[in-house]
């Protein structure tokens, strides 16, 4: 088994590297992370329904609850 692990670090470093060294790439890096802020959560829907789910859940266990207790 070889190990990878050097090349991949190599390789990654170089590769930012170069983005840092050309012109335009801090520029686009920095629209890159700007647009990120912008953009919507992409399980911002599936939170919401877990949530209520739970919510519900919850509400369903203090029922149960209540009518153990009388």
């Amino acid at each position: 088994m070889k190990n990878w692990l050097l090349p991949v670090a190599v390789l990654g470093l170089s590769g930012l590297g170069l983005l840092f060294a050309s012109k335009r790439g801090p520029e686009r890096f920095r629209t890159f992370l700007d647009g990120r802020d912008e953009r919507e959560d992409p399980f911002g829907e599936f939170n919401q329904t877990i949530e209520s789910e739970l919510a519900y859940i919850q509400h369903t266990l203090d029922q149960l609850t209540e009518a153990l207790e009388a």
